[in-house]
């Protein structure tokens, strides 16, 4: 009887270990450089290593230089094939002030929701009206799947009680667009 129940532990464990997406912060993603991977921004933020069961990455975000006219804020996945990183995915936003965009780093999502070996993730940023110390006036999820984005938002102009969604965003698998709206509807939104 005790062996059974070993077993059935041992291969729950290793079930749940293969079914879920590794996250590795390593020095490299602390200290990284734009002469380590090309990330598109003048300053990083952020930057995690994710492997999942399929590849070896860095997420990156990344913004432009303080005190230019426009916020921009980039999101981007590097792969790893062969010996190099490689950009697999990339994601922009701008404002037309400096400083009113936020990247949202302890809100962040990642899964392996379709079991499929590589990680789907749900990153927020909240946009300022101008500048960090301003009101919000726009919670952004992206959502990146297959290395191509969805979006999904609430605005200022009606409370922030209703979610809107970009053009693609039908195209996602239910059980993905499930997945990442019920974390985002239990995320507190200003």
């Amino acid at each position: 009887m005790k062996r059974n129940v070993l077993f059935l532990i041992l291969f729950g464990t290793v079930y749940l270990l293969n079914a879920q997406v590794s996250m590795i912060t390593s020095q490299f993603s602390q200290n990284l450089t734009k002469s380590d991977l090309p990330f598109s921004g003048d300053r990083k933020l952020y930057a995690i290593g994710i492997d999942d069961k399929n590849t070896e990455n860095y997420f990156v975000v990344s913004k432009n230089r303080s005190g230019a006219e426009n916020d921009e804020l980039y999101i981007e996945k590097f792969t790893k094939t062969g010996s190099t990183f490689t950009r697999t995915f990339q994601y922009k936003l701008t404002h037309p002030i400096n400083k009113s965009l936020a990247f949202v780093d302890n809100r962040a999502s990642y899964s392996d929701v379709d079991k499929d070996g590589n990680y789907e993730s749900l990153s927020i940023i909240d946009q300022h009206t101008s500048g960090p110390e301003s009101k919000i006036e726009k919670v952004i999820g992206m959502i990146m799947y297959q290395n191509k984005a969805y979006e999904v938002w609430v605005s200022a102009d009606d409370n922030f009680s209703q979610n809107f969604y970009s053009d693609n965003f039908s195209q996602l698998p239910t059980p993905i667009s499930k997945h990442f709206i019920d974390f985002w509807n239990r995320l507190n939104k200003p």
